[in-house]
């Protein structure tokens, strides 16, 4: 009985015996791009969401330092 290494790709969940090989087809490296691309929309979008609620929380701050501030004038 031979033992031989082989390895599946995510791309397409094939069975490869020179993985290193198939990285370089263009199958392969057109699945790298979209990868690559759907993370950096995803990071694009969390980014923006922390944005939101960092926008909200400063029209908060303001609004309560506003309040503040009519409470020193008032006292």
């Amino acid at each position: 009985m031979e033992l031989s290494q082989s390895l599946v790709c995510p791309c397409n969940g094939k069975l490869y015996k020179n993985l290193k090989t198939h990285k370089k087809s263009q199958c392969h490296l057109f699945w790298e791009q979209n990868a690559a691309q759907k993370d950096t929309l995803i990071k694009i979008n969390r980014l923006e969401n922390e944005n939101g609620h960092l926008r909200r929380l400063n029209v908060i701050l303001v609004e309560r330092i506003s309040t503040l501030e009519k409470e020193k004038l008032i006292n």
